[in-house]
């Protein structure tokens, strides 16, 4: 399967996301906070989750927990400009491959998603 989830609160950022990811050949979902997401992921259980951290309702961490703790492990790849953010062993127990802090190189997420996902 080759659908990405892109959880993020910034609409330009979704919009940029997401035309990225289809124009390499990816199905893409997109959600505008944790909450969104974690339906999404529920419902259709992407290949790779493309996640911000710091958005309203839930956040994209939360999120990750509340995935993990239903016993699902999806890749996940986090871009935040948060500092802080949990230990790289609690974040490994969430599916996160990667953290990206903003701003960042959409060649390389592009390419980190293609190697989660399995080639593009």
């Amino acid at each position: 399967m080759r659908l990405v989830l892109i959880v993020e609160d910034d609409a330009h950022i979704r919009r940029v996301l997401r035309t990225l990811m289809e124009h390499e050949g990816f199905e893409v979902r997109e959600a505008c906070d944790g909450l969104e997401g974690l339906d999404s992921v529920l419902r259709e259980e992407p290949a790779c989750i493309v996640t911000d951290t710091m958005m309203p309702r839930m956040d994209g961490l939360k999120m990750l927990e509340c995935i993990a703790a239903k016993g699902l492990k999806v890749p996940s790849i986090v871009v935040s400009a948060a500092i802080g953010l949990p230990g790289l062993q609690d974040l490994e127990k969430m599916g996160v491959v990667q953290v990206f802090g903003k701003p960042f190189s959409f060649d390389q997420l592009i390419d980190l998603v293609r190697k989660v996902v399995g080639g593009a």
